[in-house]
């Protein structure tokens, strides 16, 4: 699935903005629009603004990213089918107020294993999800609607490269740890966080075939941005989805 991280807020007057935003973003074959107001409009009316102005033009999955309890809520109210929520982890404080709000409102949502500030080794943080998967399953969420985002950090820096080599572990592991099995996420962008601007899609498209490879079933990323939306339709081919045309993979 093709996540398109994309912020939306403002008043009535950005709704034509938000609206140019999401149908791109849907030409371009986001299967699912992330709706992120935790920068300047974490508020309730917002996020129900935003989320009526997007269901307007597209019947695509949402994501909801909001460190506000009552601003997400609202979200989930306002949502016509059940989105994603982004996301707990056990470091946040929301988590025990989170996770029964996902499971009154049918919505997916997704766990944080590693702090990307503080990346942890395969073992760890396969501990910190059947951790993180239990608590979920204990508030009413199966395994169905749990997706798992390892925490990419940035592999411009030793850190991050020891980190991804982890990461890689975990990925290889976690289909044979939980049944039903769960969701897996990345976000692509964390990856390069730190690199020159012209290598940033370089460092990303390549990191995006690999976790196809991998077989994790969800990436956030700039769907408008080019070089992403050409490794995107390439996977598609590569699985049969889509007929091969030149003009697909031409930037």
């Amino acid at each position: 699935m093709v996540c398109a991280a994309r912020g939306a807020g403002g008043d009535s007057a950005s709704c034509p903005g938000i609206i140019d935003i999401v149908e791109s973003c849907v030409s371009a074959g986001a299967d699912l629009l992330e709706v992120n107001l935790q920068q300047h409009y974490d508020k309730p009316e917002i996020m129900e603004f935003v989320l009526n102005a997007i269901q307007e033009v597209t019947e695509r999955k949402l994501c909801l990213s909001s460190n506000n309890l009552a601003t997400l809520e609202a979200g989930l109210k306002t949502c016509k089918r059940p989105p994603v929520i982004n996301y707990a982890s056990l470091n946040t404080p929301l988590l025990q107020e989170v996770l029964p709000l996902a499971s009154k409102y049918g919505a997916s949502v997704i766990l944080l294993i590693s702090d990307p500030a503080v990346p942890r080794d395969a073992r760890q943080m396969l501990a910190k999800a059947a951790v993180l998967v239990g608590v979920a399953n204990e508030a009413g969420i199966p395994n169905e609607r749990i997706i798992l985002d390892p925490g990419i950090y940035h592999i411009t820096g030793e850190p991050g490269q020891r980190h991804m080599a982890d990461i890689i572990e975990l990925l290889q592991t976690i289909p044979g740890v939980f049944e039903p099995s769960v969701g897996t996420t990345v976000w692509l962008a964390n990856s390069s966080a730190g690199a020159p601007a012209r290598l940033r899609p370089v460092i990303e498209s390549a990191l995006l075939m690999l976790m196809a490879g991998l077989g994790v079933s969800s990436v956030f990323l700039d769907v408008l941005r080019n070089e992403n939306r050409r490794s995107v339709r390439l996977l598609k081919i590569i699985h049969n989805e889509v007929i091969y045309a030149d003009g697909d993979l031409s930037l």
